[in-house]
């Protein structure tokens, strides 16, 4: 379970986020609101890659401080703009993610997995230079899923993909959602709230339930 006691953030004179306080539960937790309302914020600091200007995240009760290393082993993270490298191929830029994460030799195996179930297993070795902006959409989301994580914080991952691309990454989500606490923003969010998830809005700054 993900908590947030308090939690804001502010760049400069600009407060993004105020005073929010929620506990995620596993399963689906589907972010709504306006552009610029603070959800892919919300989900960098949820994801560790910011700190918050106050207040507190805790994992399972443990505060984010002192788990911040081990966390990021649990944790899938698919941020809506990547710089992904051009001259090496998909199956190449996983195993690169996998060794990072410090995953076993399975994690190939289940690299290639993903990428199957993604509908890039033709083009799991080709270079990622000749990708279009929906297959390299799709491995971005393929690179948090691996290690199968505790913890998964997905920006927008149906964004530049058709309908029925939408919806094979959208099944896969709601699977992996069976066994981890999944935070996402899309644009898709009626596919997802047939599935139950926990619809939440970032306004103003606030999160409250929808």
């Amino acid at each position: 379970m993900l908590t947030l006691s308090g939690v804001s953030k502010s760049y400069g004179k600009r407060a993004i986020l105020t005073d929010i306080s929620h506990n995620f539960q596993s399963g689906l937790n589907l972010l709504v609101g306006p552009s610029g309302a603070g959800k892919s914020t919300l989900l960098r600091l949820c994801s560790t890659v910011e700190k918050p200007s106050s207040g507190k995240l805790f994992w399972n009760d443990k505060p984010y401080s002192s788990v911040r290393k081990k966390l990021r082993f649990e944790l899938g993270y698919a941020p809506q703009i990547v710089d992904l490298p051009q001259d090496v191929t998909g199956i190449e830029f996983l195993a690169h993610i996998a060794a990072l994460k410090g995953l076993g030799k399975g994690s190939i195996t289940q690299a290639n997995e993903i990428l199957e179930q993604l509908g890039l297993g033709p083009d799991a070795k080709q270079r990622i230079v000749g990708w279009s902006g929906g297959m390299r959409r799709r491995l971005v989301l393929a690179q948090a899923l691996l290690g199968s994580p505790k913890l998964l914080a997905l920006d927008e991952p149906t964004a530049e993909l058709d309908r029925e691309t939408a919806k094979r990454v959208s099944d896969l989500i709601s699977h992996a959602s069976k066994s981890a606490t999944v935070i996402l923003t899309t644009h898709l969010s009626e596919h997802f709230e047939a599935q139950g998830a926990a619809i939440l809005r970032v306004a103003d700054g606030v999160l409250t339930p929808s």
